[in-house]
């Protein structure tokens, strides 16, 4: 992912105005024009990094693997597009929390039927390598071939012969907010910091086991680097 000079700067600036409470969208117009950032490092900036105190929230939220016979419940669309715009080569990376993000979604980029279709099968197979004992997803309603991505689902289930069902919902944020038993899936940051439950960045390790996934990290990136105090 090519990165413009002035990046490790915008991303100190974005830091420092993001812990003294400045309004997000504000700040990524402000730093982005100053720095003439590429739309997708603004997006990155926007989606990769947050407050210390809502780093370590979600971190207490997340695991690393799923535990055996676990009950898990996706947030459909989130997942499958973030495994599917990797498989369609458009740009994921790793935010300050430890989560995958999608480069390409806040920009409403659709993916042909055939990467989605490609990336459910992925994701279901990992889950049944997992032994995992239910799985419930939740699709978007007001998004386009939601109920389509159901039907496919349901079908590719009962043909791995996995317990579970897929659905849509006007809201999945709030049907993952308020599972109390098992894990979920998702890196939507309202979702992780109000789960009642532990989180499992499912595209994440799936990527990484199968692809041997080598993407951007912020940690990685400014783990040998120290942002100038004042800006």
């Amino acid at each position: 992912m090519k990165l413009s000079e002035h990046f490790f700067r915008a991303v100190c600036d974005y830091r420092y105005l993001l812990e003294r409470d400045y309004p997000q969208k504000s700040i990524l117009k402000i730093v982005g024009d100053r720095f003439a950032l590429a739309s997708h490092e603004r997006v990155m900036l926007y989606r990769g990094l947050t407050t210390k105190r809502q780093i370590s929230l979600r971190q207490q939220k997340m695991i690393n693997a799923l535990p055996v016979h676990a009950e898990v419940t996706l947030d459909g669309f989130n997942v499958c597009r973030t495994v599917g715009s990797y498989l369609n080569g458009n740009p994921v990376f790793v935010g300050m929390d430890g989560f995958l993000r999608d480069v390409s979604e806040l920009h409403r980029k659709k993916l042909k039927w055939e990467i989605l279709e490609r990336s459910m099968t992925l994701i279901l197979e990992f889950l049944r390598k997992k032994n995992v004992s239910h799985i419930h997803f939740y699709f978007d309603t007001p998004i386009s071939h939601s109920g389509k991505m159901c039907e496919m689902t349901r079908r590719k289930m009962l043909k791995l012969e996995l317990i579970g069902e897929a659905e849509t919902a006007f809201s999945p944020d709030h049907e993952l907010i308020t599972v109390q038993k098992g894990v979920i899936c998702s890196a939507d940051s309202n979702i992780i910091e109000n789960a009642q439950v532990k989180v499992f960045d499912l595209a994440n390790q799936l990527l990484r086991k199968e692809f041997s996934a080598q993407v951007f990290s912020f940690r990685e990136y400014l783990a040998n680097k120290k942002c100038p105090e004042k800006i």
